[in-house]
């Protein structure tokens, strides 16, 4: 299990960085940044001490640590998945309505 808890902690702390260009190359705003800082380190904090989410892990009765954060990870992943579809739908709508003002001026 240390090999897999060395690999999620390399790869939080490669987020954090990456996290942190993002905000300096002004791509995060202030609020962006610090919500993903959160999720790196929270993601370390699991992963070291597994022992800080049992009251979450009773609460819901799973047994180890790593099935929370794959339910959790899949949650966020289907979240984020229908946001990104709703905000393409969005914007091809945009394109559609701008492109047949476009072809009435012409």
């Amino acid at each position: 299990m240390i090999g897999l808890q060395l690999v999620a902690i390399l790869f939080a702390l490669w987020m954090l960085y990456f996290t942190y260009l993002h905000y300096r190359r002004k791509e995060f705003s202030k609020i962006e940044f610090i919500l993903w800082e959160m999720l790196w380190v929270g993601l370390v904090i699991v992963v070291v001490l597994p022992q800080s989410v049992q009251f979450i892990l009773k609460a819901f009765s799973i047994t180890r640590t790593f099935d929370l954060v794959v339910v959790v990870g899949m949650v966020i992943l289907f979240g984020v998945t229908f946001r990104n579809y709703v905000l393409q739908k969005r914007q091809a709508k945009k394109i559609e309505e701008l492109i047949r003002q476009l072809a009435l001026k012409e």
